[in-house]
Order: C-alpha cells, then structure tokens, then sequence
C-alpha cells in the first residue's frame, strides 16, 4: 500500500476548530470527533494547549473513551519548538519538550510534530548544528515510544523545506521524517528539491492544500484563511503524489486547508467538501 492507494484520511488540527489561529476554538472535541466520524474520516490532530487543557477537567480515560466511541485517533500532537535552542536557551525548552512528550504518551498521540522558527535578521546554526539538536531530541523522543515530524513554514523563510530535509538527511534517525505540508512546500522555492532527496521512510506525513500561483501580497492572511481546498488552485498536487508514489510512501494523507470560507461553514460540511476534494486528486493521481 502506499499514500495513493490509502482510504482513510486525517485532519490537521487547525482546520477542525472553527476559529483562526491564537483564537478560542469554537467546536468541543466531541462535536469534532463525531464531525469526522460521520463523514468516515479517522484522526485528527491536537494541540498541546488544548490537550493540557481537556486533561486537567478530564482523566485521559475520558480520553481514550471518546476516541474509542467515535473510531476516531489523535495522530499528531503540536508544535514542538525550542528543540534548535542553543546551550544557553536550552533548559526552558527542554522543560516543554518534557511536557509536551509526557502529554502525547499519556493520551497515546504516536507523533510530535516539531518546527524552528528564524525570522529575518536572526541568524541560523549551521545545518550540522541543527542536525546534532535535533537527532538529540529525535533520541529523547524514541526512549517514550514516541516518532517526530519535521515541518517547514514558508512564512519563516528561514528555515526552508531545504534545511528542514538536510536536518532529516543528516540526523538519519528511524522515528523522524519530513512533514509535507502542501500548501507551505508550493509556496517555498526550495520545497520541491527538498522532497527529492528524502527516501519514502524520510517522509513521515503529507498535509493536503493548494494555493494560486501568485502569492496574495498578504501571505499571512493567505496561509490563515486563504489557503484553496486541493484541486481549486494551481500546485502541481498529481505530480507530487506521483513523485511521493513512486517512493513508496506509505502514510495516512491528511489535509489542512485554513480558509475563511471553510471556517464559516457548519462544521461537518467543511470536513465533507475537503475530504472529497482530498479524495478527487488522489483518484486523479492513480490515473
């Protein structure tokens, strides 16, 4: 089986709350669990500040109890940063990584998805630097079970698709991989070339999106609410699935579309209307 052939489908955690970003969410995780269920989707994500939040009212039994009622999964947890910090930055990171870590293992998250941030003007370690760091935390995770994901965001153009795949290349441990996340790989220049270079194994998820071919002059309105369900814009989404086929990738696709049209639907119907457009570029992709 690979990422082509796949049915079941997930949802990042950002699209499913119904709010923008650093906004209340607006859906109860069980409005959102039985949102997905009924629509045959199988896992979501979640935030680390919404998990904290759900297990000081609740036991993780409560949990494990919802999840199992719905036939719904937690498949991710996020973000992870701090983990590049230096020496001199490292003990507060390392205080919320431990956290973050006990939080996923208490609520049976398998993966932790993880990100550095360089604005412009602040200066980036050398990639061997980062590797080291993040091998480092790759190894505290996999001592709790636990495999990390490793994503780029194009609104920080420090940190590229081709850094974050060097990473990857040079940290070479088993539980870490290259998080796709459509919608910011189209938008950074160095996104596809990065992917190139990565095995199947090295890929440890694909977020679906699209986006036109020019960029809205602001790019972080777009990737807040303006990102374009897959198909509707113009990313060459059927030649990554088939470059992505063809190195066996074999991952549950999910799909994280932020747009204020999708926001301002009834819950279920924006899970439906993306999941079908999910559905229509994979069945393009199998030609």
């Amino acid at each position: 089986m690979t990422l082509l052939t796949r049915t079941d489908l997930g949802f990042a955690y950002l699209q499913l709350t119904g709010s923008v970003w650093q906004e209340p969410v607006r859906y109860t995780l069980e409005e959102r669990l039985a949102a997905l269920a009924e629509n045959n989707c199988v896992s979501m994500g979640m935030s680390v500040e919404e998990l904290e939040a759900f297990l000081a009212d609740h036991s993780a039994d409560k949990l494990r109890g919802l999840l199992s009622e719905y036939g719904v999964r937690l498949h991710e947890l996020e973000v992870l940063f701090g983990w590049n910090a230096g020496p001199e930055e490292s003990g507060p990171a390392l205080e919320s990584e431990t956290r973050l870590f006990e939080l996923a293992v208490l609520a049976g998250i398998p993966t932790v998805k993880s990100c550095a941030v360089y604005p412009t003007g602040v200066e980036m370690p050398p990639t061997e630097v980062l590797a080291e760091r993040f091998g480092a935390m790759c190894d505290r995770a996999a001592a709790r079970g636990l495999d990390i994901s490793l994503e780029a965001m194009a609104v920080m153009p420090g940190f590229t698709y081709q850094v974050a795949s060097d990473v990857i290349v040079a940290a070479d441990r088993p539980n870490a991989g290259l998080l796709i996340d459509m919608w910011h790989l189209f938008r950074d220049p160095t996104g596809l070339g990065a992917v190139d270079q990565l095995t199947g194994a090295q890929i440890a998820g694909v977020e679906f999106g699209d986006a036109p071919s020019t960029p809205s002059p602001d790019v972080m309105n777009e990737v807040l609410s303006g990102r374009l369900l897959p198909g509707d814009g113009d990313c060459d989404i059927t030649g990554l699935l088939r470059t992505l086929d063809a190195k066996g990738v074999d991952v549950t696709p999910s799909v994280e579309v932020l747009s204020a049209d999708l926001r301002a639907l009834p819950l279920s119907e924006n899970i439906a209307r993306t999941a079908a457009a999910v559905r229509a570029c994979l069945e393009k992709a199998r030609g």
